[in-house]
């Protein structure tokens, strides 16, 4: 019998992740966490493993068992950090991880105090997980889902398919779309963003160092505690923005999408460095809330990126590695090299069909 076209494609998924992407060895030990609505995937990238001459094991998480245990309380169980998986951590080469749980629409009314709880294990996980030097990756294939898809108005298979098709792009092509970005940015001092739509925004850069997502582990990602695992689909360049540089307005073509729903229509005016106003069509609930707590810095430019995956286009979560994509933000930019504003704020909006330069001189955004 002839595979189903779903079938054929979760083999080329798994090929292309365990081959391209974490280059899995004769001999290593491939963990995979996958949630119940991604088992199809993580079976096939435990076939594959297999073809690899390496050695998988799936680690299953029940949606419903998670749910029951929730609903039941149990918080200090599900945020334990039980030790005979931090032993299994101890042996493991690669580890792969599908998001989960699957329903984000309902983890996203949980009160914080009790998510904390949930994701207590969170840094207790990365802490042994570095310890054990692995490489790995987080697989956006986990975040398609009934609720999530019905929140944001999708189609549910054809944004789980264009997420697994983005996910095989070559990470050779992604870094070599990647580089000359990078240089850019990070030798830069003035940046103009602008369209015939009304966005013309001038920005500053300040000679940090550019973030590359391409989709490999290097050795120094290695050593990073939160890159060791790249997240696929890759194809990004980010940068930590100048805090005290922004004059002129950014709007947006993108959705900006959120596990509790999306924005759309998001309009951006700074002027002499800071938010002077913003607008949405829909969605702004979704950030005024965090706006209100967001403090010092939470009107200053934080953060450029440019999408660079050609496969991509306004799909949820991944609006910002979308090819040619430039994403704007305001707030948060710590965890950038450089970055100096701390603010818990990530306001953001996403164009991508603008025309980006670095001191007068055009980037080429698509390859």
């Amino acid at each position: 019998m002839a595979p189903s076209r779903s079938a054929s494609l979760e083999s080329q998924f798994a090929r292309a992740v365990l081959s391209q992407n974490l280059r899995v060895k004769p001999g290593e030990n491939v963990v995979i966490e996958g949630w119940s609505h991604a088992l199809p995937w993580a079976t096939a990238l435990a076939r594959e493993a297999r073809r690899l001459k390496a050695y998988p094991l799936v680690l299953y998480e029940d949606e419903g068992a998670f749910w029951d245990s929730v609903e039941s309380g149990e918080e200090a169980v599900l945020g334990a950090a039980p030790a005979h998986e931090w032993s299994m951590l101890g042996s493991t080469d690669v580890y792969i991880h599908m998001w989960g749980p699957g329903d984000k629409v309902r983890l996203g009314v949980l009160p914080p105090a009790r998510s904390s709880k949930i994701y207590a294990w969170n840094e207790a996980w990365y802490k042994a997980a570095s310890k054990a030097g692995l490489r790995g990756a987080r697989l956006e294939i986990g975040r398609p889902y009934p609720t999530l898809a019905k929140a944001y108005g999708v189609d549910l298979q054809e944004w789980t398919e264009q997420v697994a098709r983005a996910t095989m792009v070559d990470p050779r092509r992604v870094s070599a779309a990647a580089g000359p970005i990078a240089k850019a940015l990070e030798r830069g001092r003035r940046l103009r963003i602008y369209d015939d739509r009304g966005t013309d925004l001038t920005l500053g850069l300040a000679r940090r160092p550019a973030t590359l997502n391409v989709g490999q582990v290097s050795a120094r990602d290695k050593k990073s505690r939160f890159r060791m695992l790249t997240n696929l689909p890759a194809g990004s360049v980010g940068v930590a923005l100048d805090e005290k540089v922004g004059e002129g307005t950014f709007v947006s073509n993108r959705s900006c999408y959120l596990d509790a729903g999306r924005a759309i229509d998001v309009r951006m005016e700074l002027h002499d460095g800071r938010l002077s106003s913003k607008s949405f069509g829909s969605g702004g609930e979704f950030f005024e809330e965090s706006y209100r707590k967001g403090g010092k810095g939470r009107d200053q430019p934080g953060q450029l990126r440019i999408g660079l995956n050609p496969m991509l286009h306004d799909t949820p979560q991944l609006e910002d590695c979308e090819a040619g994509a430039v994403t704007f933000s305001v707030g948060m930019n710590q965890f950038y090299p450089g970055g100096k504003n701390r603010s818990p704020y990530f306001g953001f909006a996403v164009n991508a069909g603008v025309t980006v330069e670095v001191d007068g001189k055009p980037l080429k955004l698509r390859s």
